[in-house]
């Protein structure tokens, strides 16, 4: 089971996904123009697996005692981590014109997502780290127990509506999705009871999982999809000070995967009492209850091959920003549905400097995590913005406590002005 968690361990730090409508599409330039924009996201989180724990675990490391002692000391009855890599390109045609009181930003979108994501319950690490003598008598509760896994390519084309009903903002996206990778597991039932003389262990399951087509013949896409993202932004003013309000949903969608994928589901139990040798002499006497392998897998762990429709991680954001002058102040909420994950909430300071620079720190709770802050430095000239967030800082300043780390990198040039 430990080598189980370090492989676990080991995709999470290869796979993500993130939230799509950024400055570059929603921008409202002066004059007419077409810009190109690159960007990258890596982002790790975790609500008790530590830096430090999780990388001496990939690094084939010894742990030791006090970095397991660390993580059970805040393990939870939900206990959280996700990854995430993120990529792309777009580009953007400003201010063409619908009409004379409408004006829109058409866009394209080129992007790669992928991700995993985890909840567990604590008796799930200490199995895994410390074994079964501390459950002798008493039964591992073994959920919940919850894993997704998935990477996909993303083509979008759309528009933002930048004089929308009076300054009011609206844009609306459409997406072709070339699925690559899926692993879901739903453990929905899991105890493994061991007999206090250590005599033998009992194991229950109920448990259902999918998992794109292994064969290799599709060895880039095992699926197709389709999905759907929405923005609006609106003005308000509070006393003298204005501000707006921002709503998105993005990757209202599903992929289709082929009927190569397999699905996986069992209600079960098992009964494990040891290991039986008719012949000290002759190993190949020995069984395991007389039961092979094939036997084994077929009555425990039977799966089928069959198409199925997987929906999407979706995202729900909600912001507002309040204009302070030289200093904006953000409130937002963000929720990522069918992802294991509990809402976040933060409030980030916005500071606008002298040519073209801007500073932004946020403080928030929740996904992933526990405690998160992030900051970030843009540079805005005459055709080029540079942008670098650097995400979970606690996590870097911290690593013996604290479970993040992420950087966010962006790149947008304008043309025509």
């Amino acid at each position: 089971m430990k080598r189980t968690f370090i492989i676990f361990l080991t995709y999470l730090t290869s796979f993500t996904v993130h939230a799509q409508w950024n400055d570059g599409l929603t921008a409202v330039p002066a004059q007419k123009g077409f810009a190109v924009g690159i960007y990258g996201d890596a982002d790790y989180a975790s609500t008790c697996l530590t830096n430090s724990f999780a990388f001496n675990i990939l690094q084939g490391n010894y742990i030791t005692n006090s970095m397991k002692k660390q993580v059970s000391s805040q393990l939870q009855k939900f206990n959280r981590a996700d990854a995430e890599l993120n990529y792309g390109m777009y580009g953007v045609w400003y201010d063409d014109t619908l009409s004379r009181k409408r004006v829109c930003n058409f866009f394209f979108a080129l992007r790669h997502k992928s991700f995993i994501n985890t909840v567990f319950s604590p008796d799930i690490f200490n199995l895994a780290f410390y074994g079964n003598a501390m459950y002798a008598g008493k039964s591992a509760v073994l959920m919940p127990f919850s894993l997704n896994m998935v990477s996909y390519q993303q083509a979008e084309i759309g528009l933002v509506c930048t004089n929308f009903n009076g300054k009011a903002e609206f844009g609306i996206g459409v997406s072709f999705l070339a699925a690559h990778q899926l692993l879901t597991i739903d453990e929905r039932k899991a105890m493994l009871y061991t007999d206090s003389s250590g005599q033998d262990l009992q194991f229950s399951s109920d448990a259902q999982s999918y998992r794109s087509d292994t064969s290799g013949n599709a060895a880039y896409t095992n699926g197709y999809g389709a999905s759907l993202d929405l923005y609006f932004k609106a003005p308000y003013k509070i006393g003298k000070r204005n501000g707006t309000i921002s709503v998105s949903a993005t990757d209202l969608g599903f992929i289709y995967w082929n009927k190569k994928s397999i699905f996986y589901n069992k209600d079960t139990s098992y009964n494990y009492d040891g290991v039986t040798i008719n012949n000290i002499s002759d190993l190949q006497n020995v069984s395991l209850n007389g039961t092979s392998k094939d036997s084994l897998q077929n009555r425990f762990l039977p799966f089928k091959q069959k198409s199925f429709f997987y929906t999407l991680p979706s995202t729900l954001s909600v912001n507002s920003n309040t204009d302070f002058g030289k200093y904006h102040l953000e409130l937002g909420y963000n929720y990522i549905f069918n992802a294991n994950m509990v809402g976040y909430v933060y409030a980030q300071g916005d500071k606008y400097l002298n040519n073209g620079w801007m500073t932004a720190l946020q403080i928030g709770y929740g996904g992933y995590s526990t405690l998160n802050m992030s900051f970030m430095v843009q540079r805005q000239l005459k055709n080029d913005m540079y942008r670098i967030v650097l995400n979970h800082i606690p996590g870097l300043i911290v690593p013996t406590y604290f479970g993040g780390a992420g950087l966010y990198l962006e790149y947008l040039h304008t043309f025509g002005k």
